[in-house]
């Protein structure tokens, strides 16, 4: 509650009255439209959830695949050319320390992972008096409820637990997960319930079995009558006998006289428990939009399809959350101006040094960039001459390959 508390004083609207989550429930709760589309609804446990391996796993990767690019602002002038603001306040902002509390990794990989389990991805823009950013603070999904506007052509406002009255939207990052109305995000986890707990139980399945020493239940038979105190004593002794908490789960039975016991358990290669559990990783997989191989799951891979999911990883998983950011921040912090954020992708390529020596080596040969820029790029110092940019001497123009005659030919016109 200290969080709610302080809220006000943190984003600097310290002179509003505070109100309670309970009103912000309230008003989320009230019928009609409203509470359709923008009030709360039940879902899968998210913290049950993050229990299964392969949700973790695909919630970090996805999330520190985001996290890990810079996020860079550019100028751009008259003829739509593009040069990096290193030297501006909102460099460190979005690429260093968006807020006191978090470095730009840590701010990216909670936005994202509350936009994969939460449906939504708050963070509020805290300006100066002359409209500068002073900090990006994020906000818990659950403490911000959605304000519908009275007309379609209105945007929508937000109620944030601990303000009383409405944050405008140009004041507020919003980064939506799947959604039908464009207003209200939806989780992952809420579309994934069912497939979530076909292996929830699957995994409790496994538990329960192990942790009963691997044995199969079964019916014990006498073939004589027993009273309920007698078989109540030997459920119990046989329970005894054969509980993992004795530590004699599998010991050897004694059968007095005309007892039997027969097994009546399926066992887990019968129930194809094992095919099952690896079955989940590729549900959990398809919901989160990941290669099978990106959470371990490497039955079905070799050397070039690691190649192709790691291409695949940023053209189908991170290039539309990255596409999200760029445009929710582009027009809510530089609103009618010529500036522009980006992700810095090519930081992927650090890994691959294939692939990167022939992505500058391309650069560098069309005249794109040159010794000194991609020196820099790979954190090296500057050399002399360095700034010079280079093209292939032996490319013509097409006229003058159409006449035959290189731009440096001795040939004279006269001579021709």
């Amino acid at each position: 509650m200290s969080f709610i508390n302080n809220l006000s004083k943190v984003l600097g609207l310290e002179n509003r009255k505070q109100t309670t989550i309970d009103d912000i429930e309230n008003r989320s709760h009230i019928g009609g439209f409203g509470a359709l589309f923008y009030g709360g609804g039940s879902s899968y446990c998210t913290d049950k959830a993050m229990l299964l391996s392969a949700v973790y796993r695909a919630v970090e990767i996805v999330s520190d695949g985001v996290a890990q690019l810079p996020f860079e602002p550019y100028i751009k002038d008259a003829s739509g050319y593009k040069t990096k603001l290193t030297n501006q306040p909102i460099y460190n902002i979005l690429n260093n320390q968006p807020n006191v509390r978090m470095s730009r990794h840590t701010f990216l990989k909670i936005m994202v992972t509350s936009m994969l389990l939460r449906g939504n991805a708050y963070a509020y823009i805290k300006r100066d008096t002359q409209g500068n950013i002073e900090q990006i603070i994020y906000i818990p999904s659950e403490y911000v409820t959605i304000v519908p506007p009275t007309f379609l052509d209105e945007p929508v406002k937000y109620s944030i637990a601990g303000l009383q009255g409405e944050v405008e939207a140009k004041d507020l990052i919003h980064i939506l997960n799947y959604s039908v109305d464009g207003v209200q995000g939806m989780s992952t986890i809420s579309f994934a319930r069912h497939t979530l707990g076909l292996a929830h139980d699957s995994e409790q399945h496994a538990r329960s079995f192990f942790a009963g020493g691997a044995n199969v239940g079964g019916i014990l038979t006498v073939q004589s009558s027993l009273t309920s105190k007698q078989k109540q004593e030997l459920k119990q002794s046989w329970q005894q006998a054969f509980s993992p908490e004795t530590g004699t789960p599998n010991g050897v039975a004694v059968l007095e006289g005309n007892q039997s016991f027969q097994p009546i358990s399926i066992n887990p290669k019968d129930s194809q428990l094992i095919e099952t559990r690896q079955f989940n990783v590729v549900e959990i997989a398809r919901w989160f939009g990941v290669s099978p191989t990106k959470l371990f799951d490497l039955s079905k891979s070799s050397y070039s399809t690691l190649e192709q999911s790691n291409l695949s990883f940023l053209t189908d998983t991170l290039q539309p959350i990255l596409s999200k950011f760029e445009q929710e921040f582009n027009r809510k912090i530089f609103i009618g101006t010529n500036i522009e954020v980006k992700f810095d992708t090519s930081k992927l390529l650090r890994a691959d040094k294939a692939g990167l020596a022939s992505y500058y080596n391309t650069l560098f040969n069309i005249g794109v960039m040159s010794p000194n820029e991609i020196r820099k790029e790979l954190d090296l110092t500057g050399i002399e001459d360095g700034d010079n940019h280079f093209i292939q001497s032996n490319l013509l123009s097409v006229k003058e390959a159409a006449n035959n005659r290189p731009q440096n030919s001795m040939l004279t016109s006269s001579e021709i």
